[in-house]
């Protein structure tokens, strides 16, 4: 090697070492915590969950990402497990949290006492956010965070005999006459009203060069028998978004990921299963976003377009 080539690649070697030393310290645009079906109940254990240990196991993730200090904390649905008096023991636990946090709907956080069913969005604070829809939007440093509402059609969510029910029993059983694998009772799709207004918050998001970020307790992708019964809609929405780097998801408490098409969508761990916790902090950067995952949450490094 000659004396000039022996120079270059040293100071490529060089540069490769302070770039990736420069990565390493970098510190992340934010950081937000996030939670998945803690589905805490005063119920014995079912199987491989286990009801009354997420009590616990939510007091040392909200102890945990205090010390944490995210930008602000999502949990993704399925807070309990259908009893109204449960959100009485979990939900003063989840406000302890120093964080702004949030909630996402999911099918058993609807799944009450029939008479109390009006009164969940009131008793997450949810009936202050996106004119009571269950559906909103806020932002953080240039990042757009949408929250959907996948109890939007749903034939548990409403009373038997209502309006939103028919309609929803309607959609269910379109789905069923097509012998989709998602057409169960558990799922839940969004409706007309949702998805115009998904592609209304996702154009603002473009048109202000944000990057944005989705959440919902549904999955979408990859197709399976716990995704919302409109999944290919969404995905379709957010396709057509340049800001959408990602999609976080429960229902699903064995997690999961998958990409399509520039899109990273991360299925959450069910913290009310097996005997440890699941939860993870979610640190973004420029070009890549870092989740570190507690328990038996997979940590992951992805890029992000």
């Amino acid at each position: 090697m000659t004396r000039r080539r022996w120079f270059l690649a040293a100071a490529l070697a060089l540069c490769a070492c302070l770039a990736t030393a420069t990565a390493r310290t970098a510190a992340p645009v934010l950081s937000f915590g996030v939670i998945a079906d803690v589905q805490y109940r005063d119920a014995d254990p079912q199987g491989t969950r286990f009801y009354r240990d997420s009590r616990a196991r939510l007091e040392q993730a909200v102890e945990s990402l205090n010390a944490a200090t995210p930008a602000f904390v999502v949990q993704l649905g399925d807070l309990i497990d259908g009893a109204f008096l449960s959100y009485d023991i979990v939900v003063p636990i989840y406000d302890r949290l120093k964080s702004p946090h949030y909630h996402v709907l999911g099918n058993h956080d609807v799944t009450v006492e029939p008479e109390r069913q009006r009164s969940v969005l009131q008793r997450l604070g949810l009936d202050r956010l996106g004119a009571g829809r269950g559906y909103y939007d806020f932002a953080r440093s240039g990042w757009r965070f949408i929250v959907l509402n996948g109890d939007d059609l749903s034939v548990q969510a409403y009373a038997a005999g209502s309006p939103e029910r028919a309609a929803s029993e309607r959609v269910l059983a379109d789905l069923r006459a097509s012998g989709a694998k998602n057409a169960t009772q558990w799922n839940g799709g969004l409706a007309r009203e949702q998805l115009d207004w998904l592609k209304r918050t996702l154009a603002r998001a473009d048109a202000s060069h944000e990057r944005a970020i989705v959440f919902c307790h549904f999955p979408v992708f990859p197709a399976g028998d716990s995704t919302l019964w409109n999944d290919r809609d969404v995905i379709a929405i957010l396709e057509t978004s340049p800001s959408v780097v990602a999609y976080f998801c429960g229902h699903r408490h064995e997690g999961g990921y998958a990409a399509r098409n520039g899109i990273h969508y991360v299925n959450l761990k069910g913290m009310v299963e097996g005997r440890e916790t699941a939860y993870a902090v979610v640190e973004l950067y420029a070009d890549s976003m870092k989740i570190n995952g507690y328990g038996r949450e997979e940590s992951r490094t992805l890029v992000v377009r």
